[in-house]
């Protein structure tokens, strides 16, 4: 413990990665601290996934010697379907070990791989507008550039279409990818009956996704592969942040050390002792710094601040995006064949803008290509025969529309530390206006697809996983757990806050680009601020 470290970063996801490129920019080493979970040794699979099952048993794939893959249908856990995956596992492997909760009305999803919960991602990557940005402490002017050098970095497939006053520049993006059968219909029919969708505050267009479309900085586009997403976690075509993380080390930027969990920091003199544990050996470790900056993400960066401060009293809010799931059917298609040969996770996003309701939302869609046709099973409100009969019918023939609705105090839960360590959190069940949904689901009807409100999903609590706002960034932070716009922590000089804990509100927007661009913009911040003088506690 002897070397005393310029910056020390707790965490290797989109946060930690976003810090990593901007110090490295700025020519300061730092040494990143991680559990780094990392996915089983596996035979990789080289063709299409339909193809390789063809001829292999995937249920160890798909399934899972232990039927990990069917714990939603078994024990009706929360979990989002990928991450059930077995090779996908080790994206959450010992989260529950590493830092428990005890919850009520909400599931956390917590991640300790190198990549962070992106290493299972769907992988939108959309930027805040200056709308959505109104009220913060920074505005889009200041992570504009950021934004910039990140899409150069990760490989952003996207377009300049009728999305673009909400997703920002289109500048430096790859070719969108190919549209499946259904979306481009869909697509179609929107370029038709524009005019009136507009008026009624709904706006089409193509995602912004951290998919290759074409070959890109030594990473290959999928070309015919299609389905892999969900079961494999060897695919370079999605961008992980662990790819960066990588190029760093090999480029001696940062300095990595895996297996370390981080519990808290303490002050000594100018110094910032960070205590944490080897798993490996089970003996505890300290590192020393001047600047330490947390990118664990926002729960258990929470837990390290509450821990750090022996709080346990404390309760926080914690927030997330409400996301409600709408089938849409496209009747022509009951009965067809699956596109295989095509990526599933998102062709078409669609905006909705409703001044009437005072809202702004956003929709990406879901086709159901990748996932196990299982994950459906007890969605449908018949008889199981005929919920298999009607899975198989349907498949070829339906997107998902997932629909996210902004954050807000009465949707956002409350968390607090245990004595013991614990993570106590606790939600009521969202509030969500059904009067929304049937404006929106009149305006697909208008689009030639069927929606049916007894097949809508409401997801629980907690189930969007886009975390935020337990450490919010004020103009002029007053109280402790909240940060000034440079994300550090009230009372606490030398200590920043990079991810999503540092955001005081939520658009319906996924968030991973935007604490990858802010974590870029506070961590040259930080660097750029004299070494804090810390007097001894």
């Amino acid at each position: 413990m002897n070397k005393i470290h310029e910056v020390i970063i707790v965490g290797s996801g989109p946060a930690g990665v976003g810090a990593a490129l901007g110090l490295a920019e700025k020519g300061v080493k730092p040494l990143i601290l991680d559990v780094g979970s990392a996915p089983l040794p596996h035979q990789p699979i080289k063709e299409n996934f339909y193809d390789f099952r063809k001829k292999n048993d995937v249920f160890d794939l798909m399934i899972g010697k232990d039927y990990a893959g069917l714990q939603n249908i078994f024990h009706k856990t929360n979990m989002t379907p990928k991450l059930t995956a077995p090779l996908l596992r080790y994206v959450t492997e010992n989260a529950e070990r590493l830092s428990p909760l005890k919850e009520e009305g909400f599931t956390a999803v917590q991640s300790f791989a190198r990549g962070g919960l992106a290493s299972a991602w769907g992988a939108g990557l959309f930027r805040f507008s200056h709308r959505e940005l109104e009220g913060l402490p920074i505005g889009a002017a200041e992570l504009d550039p950021f934004y910039d050098k990140l899409t150069k970095e990760i490989g952003i497939s996207g377009a300049d279409d009728d999305l673009t006053p909400y997703f920002g520049s289109p500048g430096h993006l790859l070719k969108p990818l190919e549209f499946t059968t259904k979306a481009a219909k869909l697509y179609k029919r929107y370029q038709k009956k524009k005019k009136s969708l507009n008026k009624r505050g709904i706006y089409m267009g193509r995602p912004r996704l951290g998919v290759l479309s074409e070959d890109f900085n030594g990473r290959a586009a999928p070309g015919s592969r299609g389905s892999d997403e969900y079961w494999l976690p060897e695919l370079s075509y999605i961008y992980n942040p662990a790819f960066t993380i990588e190029k760093l080390i090999k480029e001696d930027k940062i300095s990595y050390r895996r297996g370390i969990f981080v519990t808290s920091w303490q002050r000594k003199n100018n110094e910032i002792i960070v205590s944490a544990k080897d798993l490996e050996s089970g003996a505890p470790v300290s590192f020393k710094t001047r600047k330490l900056l947390l990118a664990a993400g926002t729960v258990n960066t929470t837990r390290i601040v509450l821990e750090s401060k022996r709080d346990y009293s404390s309760e926080l809010k914690l927030l997330d995006n409400p996301l409600v799931q709408m089938p849409m059917f496209f009747p022509g298609f009951i009965g067809g064949k699956l596109e295989k040969e095509t990526f599933g996770m998102g062709h078409i996003n669609l905006i909705f803008d409703l001044e009437k309701y005072g809202v702004l939302l956003q929709g990406g869609t879901l086709e159901l290509i990748s996932p196990a046709r299982g994950i459906f099973y007890d969605q449908f409100p018949f008889a199981a025969r005929d919920n298999i009969r009607l899975t198989r019918l349907a498949s070829g023939a339906v997107m998902v529309l997932l629909l996210f609705f902004p954050s807000s105090d009465e949707n956002a839960a409350r968390l607090r530390l245990t004595p013991g360590g614990v993570l106590d959190i606790r939600c009521r069940p969202y509030r969500i206006d059904k009067n929304i949904l049937a404006h929106i689901a009149r305006g697909l009807r208008k689009l030639g697809v069927l929606t049916l409100s007894m097949f809508t999903q409401f997801s629980p609590p907690g189930y969007g996983i886009h975390y935020a706002g337990t450490l919010p960034m004020k103009e002029k932070p007053a109280a402790p757990y909240q940060c000034n716009r440079n994300g550090e922590l009230f009372g606490e000089p030398g200590v920043f806050i990079v991810d999503g804990a540092v955001l005081p509100r939520l658009p319906a927007k996924n968030l991973s680009f935007t604490i990858m661009a802010n974590a870029m913009r506070t961590a040259q911040a930080a660097a750029a601020a004299p070494a804090p003088a810390i007097s001894s506690s």
